[in-house]
């Protein structure tokens, strides 16, 4: 089946996977993205590994037990979530106008694909000449028995003397109960649980299936106490599917976070996804908190440190609750660094919401106080170097934070997650926006979990004006987080900046329907959707005077406000907008560097509010220049003005 047992044993990196083809369609794994004439499509990485393991097989049978091995690494899941990803797999060829490959089910045995570009001399899954010099024969396949053996006995062994113990980094995920018996209902109770061992899979995280049915039909049981126990139930009420999920302490059965999803029947399909993402989010923090040295132990504190990091994923939770909850956890555990690192960031958050300059200002400082303190408890702990750098005020002092982070932040996931999206949104703010993607591709690799790092995945592909990929990742934000605040935004935003007119105004319409109190922010978007597509001077005027109002009244930002004004093309007011707001605070620069303020970047004003942000500096300083002076497609935006500020002396 395969042509070494190495090839055999090694689970699937996609990082180290090489693109390749199946008929017309170009697959590439490390961006989970397969491309058939210019339209893009995300495959969720699961779907992703099986593709590629079933492609490596050229042909041959790949039995199901293979592709636990190399796609779960050896797991407990059921053959449900197997079969979800082959289905996904067969809807993707089905999609297209010929279907790129074919996949077979051998009942008994497992699956196969076919294509007409997988030929023995396929570059793509041909062997590499290390597998090749391991060629199979009866020799390495003793050797690897050998080794198997030696380290199954080696596993035994240790469980056999841990059997007992309670461990912190193991998870049971049961199966969900249902209150309905609408077939709709029981299927999600089936989907969810193996959604969530799934997304846990690839994580040092140790999750089994508990509830799963065996042999002779009973459950199966854990050998020792888990750390953390997921329950949930599913109930049917008609219009909408809701789901309501607990995790419980392993031993005591002690709630430590709940939460209930709803999502209309039309968009269940979604919804275990949706759950799965939140639930592994939440185990990896709390996993952390109980491994951490020394560990949070307290069942209370935990559940209160688990709150604060949900309303910490939501930008428009309530700082002052937020701010309660993580001093709550610091008095009771002054020796635990991660929770000063939560107030920490609870005190930025409101450093950036209160509007009183000597308030703000006490936040800030009590931010630096308690991130200094994070490090002094733990210098590996990256959120702290992620504060530390956002009460920066300039460019380089932020910089030098990030990459001192970088250098030495550890964990836990999401902050590490937080260091990289905070270099791509540095190099955004000074004009570097290839490095940026790079950069924020990292960030959501090492936190595919966390909302903001999907939709700013979304924005910095927009910023380089590449579309078919903006829309992607925007779309699966939507699909596992349809109610963040952030994943709201930047759908707006890709859609009134980037859309047709028609699609953008649908778009709005939809997240009308979707928002129970209505969303008073789509008003002024639609009137500049509607004043952009008139090209009308008089509806020009108003539309821009309208955004100027809804501006200073903050029910729009400055940065909506400079993009909006930008695309209506009324430049000297976008340039009067940015300059009057550095009167009073900072902006995000990123903004000057988008394809939609390309006529700002053109203008002679443009040095001068480059100069007053510290843009000039910075690229003189650092001899870093924006993509504007070195991307040969967009020198003419590096004007000759912008280019003598730069060299000047």
């Amino acid at each position: 089946m395969y042509e070494s047992t190495e090839d055999w044993v090694q689970r699937i990196d996609l990082a180290q996977e090489a693109d390749f083809d199946l008929g017309p369609l170009r697959v590439w794994p490390a961006r989970c993205e397969v491309e058939w004439n210019g339209d893009f499509q995300t495959l969720q990485r699961r779907v992703m590994q099986v593709l590629v393991v079933l492609a490596k097989a050229r042909g041959s049978v790949v039995s199901q037990n293979d592709l636990v091995i190399r796609c779960w690494r050896g797991l407990s899941v059921s053959e449900d979530a197997i079969y979800r990803c082959i289905s996904q797999l067969r809807k993707l060829a089905a999609g297209y106008p010929e279907a790129p490959y074919a996949i077979e089910a051998i009942p008994g045995v497992g699956y196969r694909l076919t294509s007409s570009r997988l030929g023995k001399d396929d570059p793509a899954v041909e062997p590499s000449r290390r597998q090749r010099r391991f060629a199979f024969s009866p020799w390495v396949a003793a050797a690897a028995v050998a080794i198997l053996i030696i380290l199954a006995g080696t596993f035994w062994i240790v469980r056999g003397r841990v059997s007992d113990d309670h461990l912190p980094n193991r998870v049971a995920v049961q199966l969900f109960d249902t209150l309905s018996n609408s077939e709709v209902a029981r299927s999600l109770a089936r989907r969810i649980p193996n959604e969530v061992v799934n997304e846990l899979g690839d994580s040092q995280i140790e999750t089994v299936l508990a509830g799963e049915r065996v042999g002779n039909g009973n459950p199966r049981s854990m050998d020792s106490t888990p750390g953390l126990v997921v329950t949930g139930l599913v109930r049917d009420d008609a219009s909408d599917l809701v789901v309501s999920v607990r995790i419980e302490d392993g031993r005591t059965h002690a709630a430590l976070w709940s939460l209930e999803f709803k999502r209309d029947r039309g968009e269940a399909s979604n919804l275990p996804m949706e759950v799965a993402a939140r639930v592994a989010d939440v185990v990896n923090i709390a996993v952390f908190a109980r491994s951490a040295n020394p560990p949070l132990t307290d069942n209370a504190a935990l559940s209160a440190l688990l709150q604060t990091n949900d309303m910490i994923r939501d930008s428009q939770s309530d700082w002052a609750q937020m701010i309660e909850r993580a001093q709550g956890v610091v008095a009771r555990h002054p020796e635990f660094a991660f929770g000063h690192d939560v107030l920490a960031v609870a005190y930025a958050t409101a450093s950036e919401r209160i509007n009183i300059p000597d308030r703000a200002e006490a936040m800030k400082e009590a931010a630096r106080h308690q991130a200094k303190l994070t490090l002094k408890l733990d210098p590996a702990d990256a959120g702290a170097y992620v504060v530390l750098s956002w009460m920066e005020p300039g460019y380089r002092g932020r910089e030098a934070w990030l990459l001192r982070g970088m250098k030495y932040g550890r964990h836990p996931k999401a902050p590490v997650g937080a260091l990289y999206s905070y270099e791509s949104w540095l190099l955004s703010d000074v004009g570097r926006l290839r490095e940026a993607l790079s950069s924020q591709l990292v960030a959501h690799a090492n936190d595919e979990w966390g909302a903001p790092k999907t939709a700013q995945l979304a924005r910095a592909y927009a910023n380089i004006g590449n579309l078919p990929a903006a829309r992607a990742w925007i779309q699966k934000g939507v699909q596992l987080w349809p109610n963040h605040s952030g994943i709201r935004r930047f759908q707006r935003h890709i859609a009134g900046f980037y859309e047709q007119p028609s699609e953008a105004l649908a778009t709005f319409e939809s997240m009308d329907a979707q928002s129970s109190s209505g969303d008073n922010e789509n008003e002024i978007w639609r009137n500049f959707v509607k004043a952009k597509a008139a090209h009308s001077e008089r509806l020009t005027a108003e539309t821009a005077r309208r955004i100027r109002e809804t501006a200073d009244q903050e029910k729009i930002s400055r940065e909506n406000e400079i993009l909006m004004l930008a695309a209506l093309g009324e430049t000297q007011q976008a340039l009067e907008a940015a300059n009057s707001t550095l009167n009073h605070q900072r902006f995000e620069s990123w903004v000057l560097f988008t394809p939609v303020t390309r006529n700002l970047r053109q203008d002679p004003g443009f040095v001068g509010l480059a100069s007053r942000l510290g843009l000039i500096r910075y690229w003189r300083d650092t001899s870093k220049r924006p993509d504007i002076c070195t991307d040969p497609a967009m020198r003419s935006e590096c004007t000759p003005q912008l280019l003598a500020a730069i060299e000047s002396n």
